[in-house]
C-alpha cells in the first residue's frame, strides 16, 4: 500500500482524479466512508466541494447536499486542522478529532471520487 501524508495531498488527490473543471470549481460525487467514536457510514454517496484557495489555506473538503446530521458526524475539514493522505493514488483519508463534540470525537473519514459535477 502506497500512502503519503502531506500539505499537498488534497491538491494532489483533486488533480490525479481530474475534479477540477475549468473555473477552478471543484464539486464531485464520491462514496464516502465515515467512523466517528460512536457512530459510521459505510459507503454512502455524497456531493463533495473542495476549496484550494485562500490565504494561509492548504485547502478545505465540505460534504454538501447530504444528510448528515453536524452533531454526530464531521462534515467540513480543513487540511491544516486534520490529516490528510491521499492513498494508492486512489482515495483521501482524513483523520482527526472533534475535540468540541464528544458524540463524534476520533474520526476516520475515506471518500473515493466517482465523477465531477456537469452544470
Amino acid at each position: 500500500m502506497t500512502a503519503y501524508s502531506s500539505n499537498h495531498a488534497l491538491t494532489d488527490f483533486v488533480h490525479s482524479h481530474k475534479l477540477m473543471k475549468s473555473n477552478s470549481v471543484i464539486d464531485f460525487m464520491a462514496v464516502v466512508t465515515i467512523r466517528t467514536i460512536l457512530n459510521k457510514i459505510t459507503n454512502q454517496q455524497m456531493r463533495i466541494m473542495v476549496h484550494l484557495d485562500g490565504y494561509d489555506s492548504l485547502g478545505t473538503l465540505t460534504f454538501i447536499e447530504n444528510e448528515l446530521d453536524p452533531y454526530l458526524y464531521p462534515t467540513e475539514f480543513n487540511a491544516k486542522w486534520q490529516t490528510f493522505q491521499y492513498i494508492d493514488d486512489e482515495y483521501l483519508l482524513i483523520k482527526g478529532n472533534h475535540t468540541m463534540n464528544t458524540n463524534i470525537g476520533k474520526y476516520e473519514v475515506k471518500i473515493i471520487p466517482l465523477q465531477k459535477m456537469v452544470y
